[in-house]
Formats: structure tokens, C-alpha cells, sequence
């Protein structure tokens, strides 16, 4: 027998190790003599501590001898994006959009939305695909641009014959949408409802630091008060919703978190997550952004589970990975990834009038083809399980520069801290916690 290699442990001060197996995304609580041996020698660990021994093969932490965990996880990933029961769409019901966040990276298509002709089209595309015995859901994204300026009268109705024609066919169907909330308001509130709406909604932290970045061009007025507004009575409205907070931070947010904080404090936690993301732009501070770490652990305190970068457990990259999967914009053009601009140079595809896709079969096949984790930096990575690796287009971008988008050298917390982190996280009560180090 042997220790797993997705183990990571992390000693509690002197008090326990924490470990944290990433494949089973699972923690457990050992003595430091128990952790030592864990690590360096399984059988002594079944001599001195046979109960714990006995419960740590059941659960995982400690393998068979020829297990070969690697395999394990290249055939989930394999499985994942092969998957023929899920349907991933993205829809891109508009490239314009209300604001002009500094750091957008679109660039966006003034007036640019769905005609009757390509909403047909695409209802024609999600009937071929519920029709297939193979698809048992269907996970519909909307995405832009701003998804929602033209959400009554064009996007609502194209949304709702897709429910319709899911339930007829007793598919699975749900629908997310990324948008920055300003279109949303008391009177199509319910129409959400209809739809199970579940939501990530955009925020760049205090009142003072957010419309200085998401503001009305026309005006100058600051969406803030009206964001905080629309969060709220969408957990108050509906009662399925799940909102992601995202918060997107540089060092100038940081400091003033804590008014954010305060301002949601009565919200529903069952219905709201908090993501926080560095924009881009503004790099960061590897392994040693202290002021980061006590606003995460400021967050879970006061109840809230928290996400920091894309490092949930999952199956894989990025849905731009699976086969089964399609961005589908406004005016018909058909992408994969929707984390670069919407531009011709990115098009793959295009969708017909009778609802079919017309691929670009040799950029398809070149990104399909791309297994993100098998370089020889991720297979020997504990991090595989949550990251697997730089997206399929960071890799089409860049072929061979791993390093550079590892997501592990670019957490601006160390893996200990990580992992803390992540214990408090799934163990939400505060009472719970373990103390940062």
C-alpha cells in the first residue's frame, strides 16, 4: 500500500496536518506522528494507528501498491469531455453592452442582436440536439457583451420556447446568465422565475471602487446602489436562485472589502457565492498577498463560501474542451472559447438556417485534439484534479509555454495557505476554522 499521490499535507501549527486529498477533494484531520507516517511509511502507519490506517484505504488517502492514480484522472478527464449526455451552449444574444468596463477585453458590436432568423435557426439547433436519445441535459449560458439588452423582447422568448420544448422532451434544461444586473428590475423579475435563472453578476468591491468602473457612459452614474439593489431582490424573488458574486479585484479594491462585506450581511447565504478574480491587467503578488488572504478569510467568516481563481473540483479545463459543446452568437457565427473577443479570427463555425453548425473541421479538430494536462508539468502536478492544466486556448496560443499559465505559480497565496483555504471553505462555520498562518 501507499500514500496517494494527490495527498497534500499541511501541519495546523503544532497542533494536526490537515490533509487534503485534490482526486477525492476530501479532507481529514490526522495527528503529526499519524501525517508523518502517511507520508513516508504506510506500514508502520497500520502498525502504530490501525483504526486510522483502516479508514484512510477505505476513503482513498492511502492506494493500492499498482494503483495508478494518473490513469484514473486521464480517464475522468477522457469521459468528461467525451460526455454525450450533456449539451454545453453559450449564447451570445448581443456583443454591445450598457458599460465600458476599462478592462473589457471585447470589442463590442454597437446595436448587434439577435434577429428573428438566427433565433429561429438556434431553437432549430437546441430541438436537433434534445431530439438525440444521448443528451439527457442541456446547460444553456447566456453570455456577451450585456445578454440582457434585449432580454423581454427578444432573448426571453427564444429562452422560454427552449424550456418548453426541454420539458416536452424530459430533458434537463438551465439557464445562467453573466451580466452586470443593470437590465434587471422589478417587472421581468418573474420571468426569470420561469426560467430557474441562476446568475454570475459582475461587482469591483465597495461603492467608490465600483462606479469608478462600471458606470452609465451616457450619465456618468455609477451602477452600484442599483446592482446591491437587484442582488438582493433576486434572493428575496426567487427561490431556486444561486447568484456568483464576482468580484473583480486589483490592489485598490482590497482594502475597502470589508464595506462590501457589511452592506451584504443580510443576504441569504444559500443563495449567493463569492468569487473573487484579479482583473487581469494588473498582475499580482505570488504566494505572499496577505491583504488577499484576510479578505477571503474575512468573507467566510461572515458566512459566505468563496472561490478564488478557477481552481474548483471538475472534470476538466474548460468547456471549450468538450465535444458536445458550442458558443453561438447573435449574428450566427459559432465560436468555443468565450474568454477571447468575438472576432473573425476566433470564428470556428457558423450556424445555419435549419439549425446546423458548418465547423471549421481543421481549427476544430487542432483544438479538440489538445489533452490540456499531458505535458510533463501537470502529470506530476497534486493540483491536476482542480486545474488540469492551461485551457485548450491558451494552448492553441501558445504551444509548449506551461508555465506560463499555470495557475498554481500564479495564486497569490502558497499551498499551505491554499489549502487552509480551502478546508475552512467546506467547512463554513466559523467556529470550524483553522487559523491562518
Amino acid at each position: 500500500m501507499k500514500g496517494s499521490r494527490y495527498n497534500i499535507l499541511v501541519k495546523n501549527r503544532d497542533r494536526n496536518t490537515i490533509c487534503y486529498n485534490t482526486l477525492l477533494d476530501s479532507f481529514c484531520i490526522l495527528s503529526n506522528p499519524d501525517a508523518e507516517l502517511l507520508k513516508t511509511d504506510v506500514e508502520k502507519l497500520a502498525e502504530k494507528s490501525p483504526k486510522m490506517y483502516e479508514a484512510l484505504c477505505e476513503a482513498g488517502y492511502i492506494v493500492e501498491d499498482d494503483c495508478d492514480e494518473l490513469a484514473l484522472a486521464a480517464q475522468e478527464y477522457d469521459e468528461a469531455i467525451n460526455d454525450p449526455s450533456t449539451f454545453y451552449l453559450t449564447l451570445l444574444p448581443s456583443l454591445d453592452c450598457n458599460l465600458r468596463c476599462w478592462y473589457c477585453f471585447e470589442k463590442h458590436v454597437v446595436g448587434s442582436h439577435l434577429t428573428p432568423a438566427v433565433s429561429d435557426s438556434i431553437f432549430a439547433f437546441v430541438k436537433e440536439k434534445l431530439a438525440d436519445e444521448n443528451i439527457k441535459q442541456l446547460q444553456v449560458e447566456l453570455f456577451g457583451g450585456e445578454p440582457l439588452l434585449y432580454f423581454e423582447t427578444e432573448l426571453y422568448p427564444l429562452l422560454k420556447k427552449i424550456k418548453d420544448a426541454a420539458v416536452e422532451a424530459e430533458k434537463y434544461v438551465s439557464f445562467f446568465f453573466v451580466t452586470n444586473a443593470v437590465c434587471i428590475n422589478e417587472g421581468n423579475i418573474p420571468l426569470f422565475e420561469e426560467l430557474n435563472a441562476s446568475f454570475q453578476i459582475s461587482i469591483d468591491g465597495s461603492k467608490e471602487r465600483h462606479d469608478k468602473v462600471k458606470y452609465i457612459p451616457e450619465s456618468g452614474e455609477g451602477t452600484f446602489d442599483s446592482m446591491l439593489k437587484t442582488v438582493k431582490a433576486l434572493t428575496e424573488r426567487l427561490d431556486s436562485v444561486y447568484i456568483n458574486l464576482r468580484i473583480n479585484y486589483d490592489d485598490e479594491t482590497l482594502p475597502k472589502m470589508p464595506e462590501l462585506i457589511e452592506q451584504l450581511g443580510d443576504i441569504d447565504r444559500n443563495k449567493i457565492g463569492v468569487h473573487l478574480e484579479r482583473v487581469w491587467q494588473t498582475g499580482g503578488s505570488p504566494f505572499d498577498n496577505e491583504e488577499l488572504q484576510a479578505i477571503i478569510h474575512q468573507w467566510m467568516a461572515n458566512g459566505f463560501k468563496v472561490s478564488y481563481m478557477n481552481m474548483g473540483r471538475r472534470s476538466f479545463s474548460c468547456k471549450a474542451s468538450a465535444k458536445n459543446q458550442a458558443v453561438i452568437s447573435w449574428n450566427g457565427a459559432v465560436y468555443k472559447c468565450s474568454g477571447r473577443d468575438f472576432t473573425d479570427s476566433h470564428q470556428e463555425g457558423q450556424l445555419m438556417q435549419d439549425g446546423t453548425i458548418k465547423w471549421d473541421d481543421e481549427k476544430l479538430k487542432k483544438r479538440l485534439d489538445i489533452v490540456t494536462w499531458d505535458n510533463p508539468m501537470c502529470r506530476e502536478c497534486k493540483f491536476l484534479p482542480l486545474c488540469w492544466g492551461p485551457c485548450c486556448q491558451k494552448q492553441l496560443e501558445t504551444p509548449g509555454d506551461f508555465e506560463r499559465y499555470c495557475q498554481k505559480r500564479n495564486m497569490e497565496m502558497g499551498i499551505a495557505e491554499f489549502v487552509k483555504y480551502k478546508f475552512n471553505n467546506a467547512y463554513i462555520n466559523p467556529a470550524n476554522y483553522i487559523e491562518r498562518i
